[in-house]
């Protein structure tokens, strides 16, 4: 009988050992770390929240506008003319036509002297509505020789030789954004004082009187 008891007593005893040990490994694991939900959440709301506003600013273009340069275009008979430019905007304040081409040029430059019978025919041939002013630069010519030059070349359009050419030719070439050896001829169309196209070097005739054609048909749409 003593025996069954203390056989009973033993496995009770060994069984709370058991116990003990399981309870105490328990205790020593690691607990899991919880994910962060009300950080996650937050991110997560600050993106919504974010998409919704549109992250990236909405910057304005506030390019300053340039003030306006008056340049006094001067030609042999002492005629001028006086010239605003302002970024991309050249107004003839004394043109009557509405459309003006500047012709910058050099008595050295064949390619120049080429073109200027077709300058001649389409002055002649748009005299209404076309003013064609060629501005000499970067030329040492007299007084006496240009007055040759154009005689001999029968140009019937205005011609500046004035102090401020140079000047002029330098600005206008900026606001194509050429740099300071731009080629030459270089010729630039303008329709009531806006920029509407311009040349690099000589250009066939053709292409020229088409754009002229062109420019005529953007003023009648403005009318």
């Amino acid at each position: 009988m003593h025996k069954k008891t203390a056989a009973l007593l033993s496995l009770l005893l060994l069984l709370l050992i058991l116990l003990i040990v399981f309870i105490v490994r328990e205790e020593k694991q690691p607990k899991s770390t919880p994910l962060p939900t009300e950080n996650t959440t937050e991110v997560i709301a600050k993106k919504d929240k974010t998409l919704q506003k549109g992250v990236l600013p909405q910057v304005k273009s506030s390019v300053p506008k340039t003030p306006s340069k008056v340049f006094t275009l001067i030609n042999t008979k002492v005629q001028s003319h006086k010239v605003a430019i302002s970024d991309q905007q050249v107004v003839f304040q004394d043109a009557k036509q509405p459309i003006v081409m500047v012709n910058l040029f050099a008595t050295w430059c064949p390619p120049c002297i080429g073109e200027i019978p077709y300058l001649n025919d389409l002055q002649k041939k748009y005299k209404e509505e076309l003013f064609i002013v060629g501005i000499l630069t970067h030329d040492t010519i007299t007084q006496d020789a240009l007055g040759s030059f154009m005689a001999k070349n029968q140009i019937n359009y205005f011609i500046s030789n004035g102090t401020e050419n140079d000047t002029f030719a330098d600005h206008l070439a900026t606001t194509l954004d050429l740099p300071k050896n731009f080629p030459i001829p270089l010729t630039v169309i303008y329709v009531k004082g806006e920029y509407f196209t311009h040349y690099e070097g000589a250009v066939p005739v053709e292409m020229i009187e088409y754009d002229i054609q062109q420019a005529k048909k953007q003023l009648e749409a403005r009318e």
